[in-house]
């Protein structure tokens, strides 16, 4: 008896070390990740009011720094939120949308179509630090699990382990440790108050390139394959899709590339924009609209906002949400968002002033 006695005081020891251990594990992998933009823009999703949005934007840069939530929201009275990172790739598309879907019943998802023609580039294409962009902030899952075991080991080569246990690769960070926020997105209760838009004060002119063409260049097979699996996979949800491309100083051979995976797309049944064909509409001014060949700033980033928000709502159904009492959090955040806007633009406005142009 007194042996038995022992016996489960000494299990009850180990299973109070186990549950310790793991719950440290667990606080030290939130503190130490870093706390940028990238971590901000999907650790902010989870904390909106489930279904609760009308549109999702996935993508990069070109989603993020291109599209305004908030204005949407005031203007239209569209519910959207960007769910994107740095030079997001390609093969995220599908896990990204279903983790969309886990969380949200979106009437439309906007698919950044720029990651096709960046992927085989050397310098743009797959590299462990974005995959890290998106995986970090992913909340721990079976979707998450799945695009780590999918693609880790296959595309970039690396050992899995260090993208499953954040900790593993951020236990030596000393950088950006914030643990107030941390502890919130570890809650799931990080608010992004930009709903995943990134405000930039960045001013530099850029060439606009003469890209018209009808040539089409395939993009390599294994890309192919990636975006014939994506066509495959939204065939089987509901919900509708726009391929977008927003615009950017595009030379003719990026032109060939869009040109050719549209055929796939719209081929498939999917709608497809390249916002590139109406420079005039948008009205952009590629000398004060850009901060470098590649985004546009707060002024473009509106320009594209208003473009875009008639665009959605002559071709989308798509509820106007303002006079919606259970939105009343987004009306409360608008007054911050005009205060933000005017900050940077007369900050920007300096800057074309002084002709001080930022440099990447």
């Amino acid at each position: 008896m007194r042996e038995c006695k022992k016996n489960i005081i000494d299990i009850t020891k180990i299973l109070i070390f186990l549950i310790l251990f793991v719950l440290i594990f667990i606080f030290l992998t939130y503190i130490m990740k870093p706390i940028n933009v990238n971590l901000k823009n999907i650790a902010g999703f989870y904390n909106e009011e489930k279904n609760s949005l009308d549109m999702v934007y996935i993508g990069g840069s070109a989603a993020f720094v291109y599209w305004q939530p908030l204005k949407a929201y005031e203007d239209e009275g569209i519910a959207s939120y960007n769910f994107a990172v740095n030079s997001i790739q390609a093969e995220s598309y599908k896990y990204m949308i279903k983790e969309v879907l886990e969380y949200q019943n979106p009437k439309l998802i906007l698919i950044d179509a720029r990651a096709y023609s960046y992927r085989d580039n050397e310098k743009k294409g797959p590299q462990s630090a974005y995959y890290y962009n998106l995986t970090t902030g992913m909340a721990f899952s079976k979707n998450r699990y799945d695009f780590i075991n999918d693609n880790v080991l296959s595309v970039l080569g690396d050992d899995p382990i260090n993208y499953h246990f954040d900790l593993f690769k951020y236990h030596t960070n000393r950088d950006g440790i914030d643990v107030k926020n941390s502890i919130k997105i570890m809650l799931g209760m990080y608010e992004n108050i930009y709903k995943g838009f990134g405000i930039y004060q960045r001013v530099h002119p850029i060439v606009k390139q003469d890209f018209q063409t009808n040539e089409q260049t395939p993009v390599s097979l294994e890309t192919e394959k990636i975006l014939i699996d994506l066509l495959e996979y939204i065939k089987t949800i509901d919900c509708e899709i726009l391929f977008i491309v927003s615009p950017y100083s595009m030379p003719k051979e990026d032109k060939e590339i869009y040109n050719y995976i549209e055929e796939k797309i719209v081929k498939n049944g999917f709608n497809f924009l390249d916002t590139n064909e109406y420079y005039d509409e948008l009205n952009l001014n590629f000398d004060t609209n850009f901060y470098n060949n590649n985004h546009v700033n707060i002024f473009g980033a509106e320009k594209y906002t208003n473009f875009l928000e008639g665009y959605i709502k002559e071709n989308y159904d798509l509820p106007d949400r303002r006079n919606d009492d259970n939105y009343d959090s987004w009306d409360k955040l608008l007054t911050n968002w005009h205060k933000q806007v005017d900050k940077t633009k007369d900050k920007i406005n300096i800057m074309i002033e002084e002709e001080d142009w930022y440099e990447a």
